[in-house]
């Protein structure tokens, strides 16, 4: 390895779980300086993506699950630039940043995420709410409780069923916790805080295509879910696939159409471009081609969802966040390796379980193989994420979200400007029709 006056300049894209997994394994090998390592990220902080849906619903706080990324890179001694790539000189070895700033780099790690992908249905980008970021949780929980606002002044009862029309697009983990949370969120906070509102038009709806929801988890823990969301009384609309959203409504393959002021997009990614496009071959969903030592060309990786990576077994490495750490893990090491003349590892990837919350204290996991459901799941689900999180101090404050939870209803408040958070037709409804003050 070279001398800390010759140290190769690695550069890091991206901060979310594999970036900091990358970051965090080679300084723990760089205590003499032999390595000068720059992490760039368009956000200055990291954001605990699992836990986004009690973001959107008020149970925990919103910076709560968010680390600043200085506080994580000045200990590590890294250089951070909160900054977005436009673009990839492979033969220079340089990235252009914005305002026109540039970066040379010796190796490259590339750990730029993913972007939803709302193949190509009419209306979807522009009437749909994404959830894929902090600002998105933000702007579904302004939105959700807006839409109980202009209910409870509203008389028409059209009216009202409308704009208490929840639609969720997606059956994966995310999609169904989506549901769970604002439905918890309904029977509890927001039947106490509006009790003009009849309950019976508040309308939770989940579709997906396929025949079933969460795939690739346990057949029994995907019947508790289909039987808890049942309970809890959302409308599941299976192997059906939206064909267009519209400002006020939904359509189905199936003809039907459901009128709703709220839809939220949970289902499908593609990797995140650049303002230039990426100067190695992307596959599936735009995402960067790689080996199985996970390299996409000579001094170059990519990890995460931006990475479509194969394991020694020639299976894909799921687009989750333990694949993305496991992914950074192998990269950190075949780095170090390159760099020190050894051979690369290839990719082993070890499927440590799942958790999928569905509500107040109710979850399903598996763990290592082992399964379980209900109040342990829970109690593990919020040990095991409270490890995780980043940061003592967050995960206190996550900790005693929780602790609190159990006591105090969901936070409802409007903190945030509303026509910074709202969409155009949601600031000025029509209403049609007198105020019901009874």
């Amino acid at each position: 390895m070279a001398d800390a006056q010759n140290a190769p300049r690695v550069v890091v894209i991206g901060g979310g779980f594999g970036g900091l997994e990358v970051c965090r394994r080679l300084a723990r090998a760089n205590k003499r300086g032999e390595i000068e390592l720059t992490l760039v990220d368009k956000e200055n902080f990291f954001q605990f993506n699992p836990l986004l849906p009690e973001v959107a619903t008020g149970a925990v706080e919103t910076r709560h699950i968010v680390y600043p990324l200085r506080s994580f890179c000045i200990p590590r001694k890294i250089r951070f630039f909160r900054n977005k790539v436009r673009a990839v000189d492979p033969e220079r070895r340089v990235l252009s940043l914005h305002n026109d700033l540039t970066i040379p780099y010796d190796k490259l790690v590339i750990a730029a995420g993913s972007t939803t992908n709302f193949f190509g249905i009419p209306g979807a980008e522009q009437h749909s709410f994404v959830f894929k970021t902090l600002m998105d949780a933000i702007r579904l929980r302004a939105q959700v409780v807006e839409m109980w606002e202009l209910a409870d002044q509203a008389s028409d009862p059209n009216v009202r069923r409308g704009l208490l029309t929840f639609v969720v697009v997606g059956g994966g983990i995310t999609g169904v916790e989506v549901c769970s949370q604002l439905t918890t969120m309904f029977r509890t906070t927001m039947k106490h805080l509006y009790p003009n509102v009849p309950q019976n038009l508040v309308t939770v709806v989940l579709i997906e295509a396929a025949e079933t929801i969460l795939p690739g988890i346990r057949d029994s823990h995907t019947q508790v879910a289909l039987g808890h969301l049942r309970n809890l009384g959302v409308n599941l609309h299976l192997s059906r696939k939206v064909i267009e959203v519209g400002e006020t409504a939904v359509r189905l393959d199936d003809g039907s159409v459901i009128p709703a002021h709220t839809l939220v997009w949970t289902t499908g990614v593609r990797g995140t471009q650049l303002a230039h496009p990426w100067p190695w071959p992307t596959g599936r969903g735009g995402r960067l081609v790689v080996d199985r030592s996970g390299k996409v060309a000579d001094g170059v990786w990519a990890i995460g969802d931006i990475a479509e990576a194969l394991d020694a077994d020639g299976r894909l490495v799921p687009q989750v966040a333990q694949g993305a750490i496991q992914e950074g893990r192998l990269v950190a090491e075949n780095l170090l390796a390159e760099l020190s003349g050894r051979p690369p590892r290839t990719m082993k990837y070890i499927d440590m379980g799942y958790f999928v919350g569905l509500g107040k204290h109710s979850t399903v996991a598996s763990v290592m193989g082992i399964p379980v459901a209900g109040w342990l799941a829970w109690y593990l689900w919020a040990l095991i994420y409270l490890f995780k999180v980043v940061g003592l101090r967050k995960q206190i404050e996550v900790a005693t979200d929780m602790v609190k939870g159990l006591f105090v209803e969901h936070d409802t408040s409007q903190v945030h400007e509303r026509r910074r958070i709202l969409r155009e037709r949601d600031l000025e409804p029509d209403l049609s029709g007198r105020v019901d003050q009874r």
